[in-house]
């Protein structure tokens, strides 16, 4: 029973220091209180989110050294390659046939060539390419390409008649697509030397190469100059053409003094050779 006095003493004496306590403070102003920010941070054993994410910001994109890949910068991607690949003249332009969804890629980038049916630059391509960077692919693609190859053709500036050779005087030069309506134009830089107008051109027509044919520089029956060589020998002697012949080109060639027939190359009006 004194156990429990004394116990019964102590918790009112403690209670009452408690009450007497609170009397002395002054009332709280919860107005006045902050309210605190919290900062959540990452532990840099937690793994973190996708390399590149589907999207972000311009300002983070900065930050981070992203670029968006959208339909734009893919095509001339894709023209740089194919005409590298297919060694075309002029300017190649590609243009994508489906839509294309832009995401965000390092400013590395890399546009990797797989495939492309047919297997030439042509105005109606499918081309098979990878997205990659330092490594990393973003995936594989297959897309309808239309091609275009601006390149510099001959127009004729005169009237041109049948049979007329060919000098650059009588040309100027328009931009055409060479895989278009400009298939099978004649560059304004070809060398066309030896070759003569097939049929009559009115002037502002593209020059294109049925358009031309060669000069026919040995006709049958003509005494003609042969050279012949090979193994440190060089021989000098008259033939006569069994056949005509352009620039280039192969004839049948006879021996005056041996009747005998060999194959000759055309070199000019009054020359061939012989290759032994």
């Amino acid at each position: 029973m004194r156990i429990v006095s004394i116990l019964l003493a102590s918790f009112s004496l403690s209670a009452l220091l408690q009450a007497d306590v609170t009397r002395m403070l002054p009332p709280l102003d919860l107005g006045v209180l902050v309210p605190v920010q919290t900062v959540v941070t990452r532990s840099g054993f937690i793994s973190s989110g996708p390399s590149i994410p589907s999207s972000y910001t311009a300002s983070i994109s900065k930050e981070k050294g992203l670029v968006s890949l959208d339909a734009e910068l893919l095509e001339k991607k894709m023209a740089s390659v194919l005409s590298h690949r297919y060694q075309a003249p002029g300017l190649v332009l590609a243009r994508l046939s489906r839509e294309w969804k832009p995401f965000d890629v390092p400013v590395d980038w890399e546009f990797k060539f797989q495939q492309s049916i047919p297997d030439e630059l042509s105005a109606n391509a499918f081309v098979r390419f990878s997205i990659s960077s330092d490594g990393h692919e973003f995936g594989e693609w297959g897309y309808p390409v239309k091609c275009s190859q601006m390149v510099d053709v001959a127009v004729a500036k005169v009237p041109l008649n049948r049979g007329n050779l060919i000098t650059p005087d009588l040309f100027s030069s328009s931009a055409m697509d060479a895989l278009g309506s400009g298939a099978n134009c004649v560059l304004s830089d070809a060398r066309l030397n030896g070759y003569q107008v097939a049929s009559n051109l009115k002037p502002g027509t593209v020059l294109k190469w049925n358009h031309l044919s060669k000069v026919t520089l040995v006709r049958k029956g003509q005494v003609v100059n042969v050279f012949a060589s090979g193994k440190g020998i060089f021989v000098e002697m008259k033939g006569q053409a069994m056949e005509d012949g352009v620039e280039g080109s192969f004839v049948r060639v006879k021996n005056i003094s041996s009747n005998r027939e060999f194959q000759a190359k055309v070199l000019n009006e009054n020359s061939v050779k012989v290759y032994f």
